[in-house]
């Protein structure tokens, strides 16, 4: 499990174990030491030994002191920068006294001073340690023309916890930022490494323990990502000695004249997802698409209103499918107009098997989330953040950068499990925990990509995975599909139909050889 943690919770942990008997001191000794570890293993072969490290006045100063004193320790040529005059915060002091005492070069930064300049422009490694966490607000031009000396140093930059710049919990950028190589997170993630575009600002991103026991910062952890490992655990056996009723009946409700596509993807990322049957509910109009791909599917063509989209008339024939089946998808492509959403309501109303909402099931409900709260069955949504807005009456600015909190206000409006589609999906059961998926890339930015994740979603429920771990599992591989699809193609010319495709092999990378 990887661990995300907001500044308040930082400093709670932080306090924690402060009072559990590891002192503030040893907890930035340790810090600073794990990053100078990170910084040797970096560039141990490298002949890379020329280091200027820029502190801050706190706590991420004092980090730096560490690593300035470790990195000198280790036969690197250290040279310290102070951005703005003497640490104030205690510790960071006495950090300071420990590496001039050791011999290290610490000065004070004159941004006049062409030697200092030309050390940052030429040092192999800088070490940025301004503000990590601390950082709010803008920074002032003095500031400001500092992170642009470092972002443009000919060396690797390595910023520790955070870019300076950059806001522990917000994806928003401000005017300034340095532009990392390398970040190294303290305990854990934080929000804006996880998100973009703030995440964009961080290279690549190690994680350092410090030393606080893990059941003390589990007790603050709300939000998570997982790797392989911890994804393959949460999928069931499949036995030698099965057949196709034992991995679950998807009903996919999806699909119009003009729309066939949707239903076609999110039919075909279920059956490669592994569902033993499914059924493709369409209106009848899109017939001569829907038999064209995915053989595996049964099709069950219903009336047709005359926009080409699903006619109510169809709910008799659906209240008997509803019987039949281990869960259901419905919405992708059907068109938004009063049939869907009778339809919509009719579902909710009365299955009794888990319900995914996908697309137009959202956009006809919107007004209405009372109709999902109130549903007989568990329902899982899966707005992007379009639809989100749309659920919550918000701008979409208050969604994207804060996608915690609006998957929390999701939550509680629907009662819902809620997957909150775009880079970096967050899923919430609960509105307290969240997941937030770290798998994919900007290939999956295509029409029918969010199909697929249905299907693929609704597969994983047929199996009997509950909602919480199909959403999960479903946006990880999901992600995995687009990466491997986008490897071998590109990312321009990746589809959904070819992530779709993607999914047998890289499921098979879960399953037990």
């Amino acid at each position: 499990m990887i661990k995300i943690l907001s500044h308040e919770q930082i400093m709670q942990v932080e306090q924690t174990a402060n009072e559990s008997g590891i002192s503030y001191a040893r907890l930035m000794e340790n810090a600073g030491s794990a990053c100078a570890k990170i910084i040797r293993d970096r560039f141990e072969d490298s002949g890379f030994k020329n280091a200027v490290i820029i502190c801050g006045k706190g706590k991420n100063g004092g980090d730096g002191f560490v690593i300035a004193r470790k990195l000198f320790e280790n036969g690197y040529r250290v040279s310290v920068l102070l951005a703005d005059g003497l640490p104030t915060a205690e510790t960071a002091v006495e950090m300071c006294r420990r590496a001039k005492d050791l011999g290290v070069n610490i000065e004070m930064y004159d941004e006049t001073n062409e030697n200092h300049n030309g050390r940052i422009a030429s040092a192999d490694i800088v070490v940025d340690c301004i503000f990590g966490t601390g950082f709010r607000g803008e920074p002032d031009e003095r500031t400001a023309r500092l992170f642009e000396r470092i972002s443009a140093s000919d060396g690797f930059v390595v910023s520790v916890d955070l870019p300076s710049g950059l806001y522990t919990d917000s994806s928003a950028v401000c005017s300034s930022v340095v532009k990392a190589d390398m970040t190294i997170a303290v305990i854990a993630l934080k929000y804006s490494l996880v998100y973009f575009p703030s995440a964009e600002y961080a290279g690549e991103i190690k994680v350092v323990s410090i030393g606080i026991p893990e059941d003390i910062i589990d007790k603050y952890v709300s939000t998570y990502s997982l790797g392989a490992e911890d994804i393959k655990l949460r999928f069931p056996k499949r036995s030698e000695d099965s057949n196709k009723g034992d991995y679950g009946k998807a009903l996919i409700i999806a699909g119009s004249y003009e729309m066939p596509g949707a239903a076609l993807l999110a039919g075909t990322a279920a059956v490669k997802g592994g569902a033993g049957i499914v059924k493709s509910a369409f209106p009848d109009k899109a017939y001569p698409v829907m038999m064209s791909q995915s053989p595996e599917r049964l099709l069950i063509p219903l009336p047709s209103n005359t926009d080409g989209t699903m006619s109510s008339d169809a709910i008799q024939r659906l209240a008997k499918e509803l019987t039949k089946c281990d869960c259901v998808l419905i919405g992708c492509g059907m068109g938004n107009n009063a049939d869907t959403l009778r339809i919509v309501e009719f579902v909710l109303e009365n299955s009794e098997v888990p319900v995914i909402l996908d697309a137009d099931a959202l956009n006809v409900i919107c007004r209405r989330p009372e109709f999902i709260k109130n549903a007989k069955a568990p329902v899982i949504i899966t707005p992007h953040p379009g639809e989100a807005v749309r659920l919550l009456g918000v701008d979409v600015s208050a969604v994207q950068t804060d996608r915690i909190t609006a998957a929390k206000q999701l939550c509680e409006l629907t009662g819902a499990c809620v997957v909150l589609k775009g880079s970096r999906t967050v899923v919430s059961a609960n509105g307290s925990k969240f997941y937030v998926n770290m798998t994919g890339n900007s290939a999956l930015a295509t029409a029918g990509s969010g199909d697929v994740l249905a299907g693929l979603i609704a597969a994983f429920v047929a199996q009997g995975l509950s909602p919480y771990s199909a959403s999960i599992c479903g946006t990880y591989i999901h992600g995995l599909a687009g990466e491997s699809v986008a490897a071998k193609a590109s990312m321009t010319g990746t589809t959904a139909l070819a992530v779709a495709d993607e999914l047998p092999k890289v499921l098979g990378s879960f399953e037990d050889k």
